[in-house]
């Protein structure tokens, strides 16, 4: 992967170009971890389908560049979750998205549904309301700001079977949701959240499903992911050393 400097530049210069242009870069990275992932599992997303969404969904303008590696983890991990043979008498999985932001790895995890021929929901908590026009940091926004809905316009076909929540996902999982069959955690970024939603996560998940965690670079992300190892099998996936790093793990137990 090549190294690239970004500065944070003024309101007056986020223009669609200026997106484009930090897209353009970021697509050319290679990561080949992530490949290794998508080998091991027997299942890559739609690259193009990937890109699309990417460029609206997942390439802010900040400081460090732009990622959306999650995304090809997410899928090609909940693609072979799903097809495993026990889980065949499954009639709707629930999968749970913690920390909306555009509804990147919702859809990702709508498409792995859907692509396996499966039933389920997707349910995406945020603390930011979906229905609010806010910044949301897309190229879908250099006009005029939008609802998530909006943002999501060109994916509605997908959009309308994932529920957006205006909620924390430790909230929402305390609301009586019996199972979550798979999970993405990318919300709060400190211990305290992580390891709350990490153990309300715990009690709803049998043996062998499955929950990615974002950021366990992060030190205290890491702390809350790594103490679950009497729960779960704790498997590190590294995009970037130093800068980006995730944690499949699956829940243990006689399956």
């Amino acid at each position: 992967m090549t190294n690239v400097t970004w500065a944070t530049p003024s309101v007056g210069q986020i223009t669609r170009e200026y997106y484009d242009r930090v897209f353009e870069t970021e697509r050319n990275q290679s990561y080949p971890t992530i490949d290794a992932v998508e080998r091991e599992c027997g299942f890559a997303v739609n690259k193009t389908d990937l890109l699309d969404a990417a460029r609206v969904l997942a390439c802010p303008v900040k400081i460090n560049p732009p990622n959306w590696q999650h995304g090809r983890l997410i899928y090609s991990t909940a693609r072979m979750y799903l097809s495993r043979s026990d889980l065949g008498h499954v009639p709707a999985f629930t999968f749970l998205d913690i920390g909306t932001a555009k509804g990147f790895s919702a859809l990702c995890m709508r498409w792995a549904l859907n692509d396996a021929n499966r039933e389920g929901h997707v349910v995406s908590c945020d603390v930011i309301n979906p229905s609010e026009r806010v910044p949301r940091n897309t190229v879908a926004e250099v006009d005029k700001l939008r609802t998530l809905d909006e943002i999501l316009l060109p994916w509605i076909f997908e959009a309308k079977h994932i529920k957006f929540l205006h909620s924390t996902g430790g909230k929402w999982l305390k609301e009586g949701v019996s199972r979550v069959h798979f999970a993405f955690v990318d919300g709060k970024h400190n211990y305290e959240s992580v390891s709350s939603d990490a153990r309300e996560l715990t009690r709803r998940q049998f043996p062998g499903d499955v929950t990615i965690f974002d950021d366990v670079h992060i030190e205290g992300i890491g702390r809350a992911v790594y103490e679950l190892r009497d729960a779960y099998e704790l498997n590190e996936v590294v995009a970037i050393a130093g800068k980006r790093a995730y944690v499949v793990a699956i829940r243990k137990g006689r399956r």
